[in-house]
C-alpha cells in the first residue's frame, strides 16, 4: 500500500478533488495533507474530503512540508502529488507508483506533457522536476538535511537515487494539468514565485552535479590520509 503525501499552500480551490481521487485508489492505504502555512480553508477542506491533515504553524516551504508528511506516513512508499493538480485520475496514479510498487526502481516520477510534440521531446533533455513522485521511505531518508529545501529536494532525489539502489525512472503523462502559478498568484507574484523555484533548481544542480563532482577526488584522498 501507499501513503500519499500532498504539501498544499493556500490551495482551496483545487486541494478536496485531489484528495477525493487519491483517496478511492485502491492501493492507497493513508492520504496526508500538510498545511504548510495556509491563510484560506484549504486544511479545512482537505480533512472534510478525508484527508488527515497536519499543519504547520508557518510556510516553511515545500521541502519541509514533504519531510513533514513522511515522517506521518505509515508505508515504507509515498507518492507525492501537487495540490493544484487538475484531471488527476487513478490511471495517473498506477503509472506513477507501478515501477517503486513492483520493486523494479526507487523512484518514479510523472512529467506533465505539453501540447507540443517537441516540447514533449525536450522534457527528456531537462532536469527531472515533478511534485508527482512515487518515492521509496528509505530513498527520503538517505537524502541529507541540508538538500531538503524548498524546490531544491526534487533535484536532491534525483540525484541520491542514482547513488545507491534501484535508482529512479520516469515518463510523460498526459491528460494531467495544474494551475499555474501566474493564474494563482497573480501575473507579478506568479513569475517572482517561479523565478524562487528556478532558482532554486540552478543553485541545487550546480551544487549536486558540478561542484560535489569537482571535489569528490579530494575527498576520496582525505579519507585515505586519514586512514
Amino acid at each position: 500500500m501507499v501513503s500519499v503525501i500532498i504539501p498544499a499552500f493556500d490551495e482551496e480551490k483545487t486541494i478536496a478533488s485531489v484528495v477525493v481521487v487519491a483517496r478511492a485508489h485502491p492501493q492507497v492505504a493513508e492520504v496526508i495533507v500538510v498545511d504548510d502555512g495556509s491563510t484560506d480553508n484549504t486544511a479545512a477542506l482537505a480533512g472534510a474530503a478525508g484527508a488527515r491533515v497536519v499543519s504547520l504553524k508557518k510556510n516553511g516551504g515545500k521541502a519541509q512540508a514533504m519531510e513533514a508528511g513522511v515522517e506521518s506516513a505509515t508505508n515504507d512508499v509515498v507518492l507525492f502529488l501537487d495540490a493544484d493538480l487538475i484531471g488527476l485520475t487513478h490511471e495517473h496514479i498506477n503509472r506513477i507508483i507501478g515501477p517503486v510498487m513492483d520493486g523494479s526502481r526507487d523512484m518514479h516520477v510523472g512529467i506533465h506533457a505539453r501540447h507540443s510534440f517537441w516540447l514533449n521531446k525536450l522534457l527528456r533533455v531537462f532536469p527531472i522536476i515533478g511534485g508527482e513522485r512515487a518515492v521509496r521511505v528509505s530513498l527520503w531518508q538517505s537524502v541529507p538535511a541540508g538538500y531538503k529545501k524548498r524546490f531544491q529536494i526534487e533535484i536532491a532525489l534525483n540525484y541520491f537515487s542514482k547513488q545507491a539502489g534501484r535508482g529512479m525512472s520516469f515518463e510523460i503523462i498526459r491528460g494531467l494539468g495544474r494551475v499555474i502559478k501566474e493564474k494563482k498568484y497573480g501575473v507579478l507574484r506568479g513569475f517572482i514565485a517561479r523565478l524562487w523555484m528556478i532558482g532554486d533548481i540552478v543553485a541545487i544542480s550546480f551544487n549536486l552535479y558540478i561542484f560535489k563532482e569537482i571535489r569528490k577526488p579530494f575527498d576520496i584522498l582525505t579519507a585515505w590520509i586519514a586512514s
